[in-house]
């Protein structure tokens, strides 16, 4: 026995088998009852749903002996020769193969011959829009006046690009894709036929991945049937699909809810040994998050959905309780991103896991040791004793820095310092935790100091903050001046990410609290003199030589601003930093 595909072997043969088109039925039905049939139609939808099937089925109905009638008898001769597919008058027609004036030529004269022995000559031009114009209007006269014994059905997935003056003349119905409870429901019936034994739990994902395609589901399930037909059925089903199953997301969603970072770091690297592609399951990670948001903001549309298994609909009530609207936003915002990044770095892990760590990651398992810098001022006599040296046990010399931004080690680590600190004696250190009241002289004379340290972590900011003055020391703010000619210079620099880094340093630095403003100067005569002064420069040539390898620096680091802070996260967060 010749083997027959799915899709074929399970296409409608009339009105009553078709599925998730009923206000098309509807209207044609209704149609035919009243002989009120018109000449020419335009079928217009997505692939696979449906369109050339039932412009069969019409051409069936209209030239079924018994008819016109809704319900073919399938045993006429004219049933049997449409259904077959090689009925003299039925004529279907592949519009991307022959597309030419002279193949509609040749139409035009055969629509002026009778019909063999059916009611109606009827053609059916599938892809009617890759018609190339001269084919178009060749046809148009006949489809302006056609004989009364010839009807055309035109099928497209592309009704603008079909000529207006085409349009015009014909009645047009459009397609919707299938919902997937529909899809199921068909593919139930088809198992159920062929004797197999498929669970729910795999139809659903294949009505998802057919995309609302009864014929893309119908071939799937028609790859699938070799494979259900053994005893043992393949564990890995879904990556035979190329889909994500339910499972997985359920999984994901459960460690993001619990904020359970390493089982979601260690549940992505499994995705990925697996052979997984991570982009399709970010996708539909989003796609399940909204539906998450859904059970919490609209309950009867979550309950509408048809794309969602009824357990899987289970556990997401179960898991809307454990996450707030606010916090699934965040997580599908941080997912968002991670898409876009990824497309910058090739890769779509790194910035999944780096989005997860964000969420996810609350630093309970680390405590932070803060990295102590020295003052600008000179050495100070040697300490007396080992108790006045900073260390571990010396809490005076300690200084807690709040926010993501800091460098720091683990405590575990004993005494070991990470290769990014900063180098400076305990004399240096000891002079410096000095409860004494800072000056602004002292802080200009440390402040070149200060920008080195800068330099090590964030070359950028170190060359923007190089154009800059300091202009006052109030109330514990220092305020930075640029020249209105580096005012993109100041909005970089002022950036909260940049004024927090630069806050810490100076704070660590100066063993006090310190804060700044950024402001644009209104004279900048002034700017070369001090420019000069603050790095000992004496003349126009050392201070252009030292501007033109500051640029240098610059352009080596060139980089947008998003890639820019993206990197100066990563090593602020892993304690990275630039070769010097």
């Amino acid at each position: 026995m010749v083997y027959k595909a799915f899709a074929l072997k399970y296409r409608p043969q009339n009105f009553a088998e078709v599925i998730g088109q009923e206000h098309i039925v509807s209207a044609l039905t209704k149609a035919i009852l009243n002989e009120h049939i018109h000449h020419a139609y335009l079928f217009s939808g997505p692939r696979g749903v449906g369109k050339t099937s039932l412009a069969r089925i019409l051409a069936k109905s209209l030239n079924c002996s018994q008819g016109p009638t809704v319900k073919s008898c399938g045993k006429c001769l004219s049933c049997q020769e449409i259904t077959k597919g090689i009925s003299l008058d039925v004529i279907e027609i592949d519009g991307a193969s022959n597309r030419g004036i002279d193949e509609i030529r040749t139409l035009r004269e055969n629509v002026k011959l009778a019909s063999s022995y059916c009611r109606y000559k009827i053609y059916i031009i599938d892809e009617v829009h890759m018609l190339t114009k001269e084919a178009f209007n060749a046809l148009l006269k006949t489809l302006e006046e056609p004989p009364s014994h010839v009807k055309f059905i035109f099928a497209t997935t592309h009704p603008q690009k079909v000529l207006p003056t085409i349009l015009s003349r014909c009645q047009k119905f459009q397609f919707h894709f299938l919902p997937v409870e529909k899809v199921v429901e068909k593919l139930r019936k088809i198992i159920k036929n062929e004797g197999l034994n498929i669970d729910d739990s795999f139809l659903y994902p294949i009505a998802r991945s057919s995309g609302g395609s009864i014929r893309d589901a119908e071939s799937l399930l028609d790859q699938l049937a070799p494979l259900f037909m053994d005893e043992q059925v393949p564990l890995d089903i879904m990556s035979f699909l190329g889909i994500i199953d339910e499972e997985s997301l359920n999984i994901m969603v459960k460690f993001i809810a619990e904020r359970n970072l390493k089982g979601a770091l260690n549940f992505i690297n499994k995705l990925s040994k697996e052979g997984k592609d991570l982009g399709v399951f970010v996708n539909g990670l989003i796609e399940h998050l909204r539906n998450l948001i859904l059970v919490k903001l609209s309950p009867k549309a979550f309950k509408d959905l048809v794309y969602v298994s009824p357990q899987t609909k289970d556990l997401l009530s179960h898991q809307a309780e454990l996450l707030g609207v606010s916090d699934v936003l965040k997580i599908i915002d941080l997912l968002v991103q991670a898409k876009d990044l990824s497309k910058k770095l090739n890769s779509v892990r790194i910035p999944f896991e780096i989005g997860l760590v964000k969420f996810c990651y609350k630093g309970e398992d680390a405590k932070i040791k803060p990295i102590v810098l020295a003052p600008a001022s000179a050495p100070a006599p040697e300490a007396k004793d080992k108790k006045d040296k900073p260390g571990k046990d010396n809490s005076s010399a300690d200084l807690i820095l709040d926010g993501s931004w800091d460098k720091f080690e683990l405590e575990d680590e004993g005494e070991k310092k990470t290769e990014d600190s900063p180098k400076f004696s305990e004399a240096q250190i000891s002079e410096n935790s000095r409860d004494v009241a800072i000056g602004f002289n002292e802080i200009r004379s440390g402040w070149q100091k200060v920008i080195l340290e800068i330099r090590k972590t964030r070359v950028s900011l170190a060359s923007y903050l190089l154009e800059a003055n300091l202009s006052s020391f109030e109330k514990g703010f220092l305020n930075i001046a640029f020249p209105k000619r580096f005012a993109f210079h100041k909005e970089i620099a002022e950036k909260e990410q940049n004024r927090i880094f630069l806050e810490k340093v100076l704070t660590a630095y100066f063993k006090k609290p310190l804060r700044v403003k950024f402001i644009l100067a209104k004279d900048d005569a002034s700017f070369s003199q001090n420019y000069s002064q603050r790095t000992g420069e004496d003349n126009d040539e050392n201070r252009e030589e030292n501007r033109e390898e500051n640029r240098k620096d610059n352009r080596e680091d060139n980089r947008d601003d998003q890639d820019q802070d993206f990197i100066d996260t990563l090593l602020d967060t892993f304690g990275g930093s630039y070769d010097t």
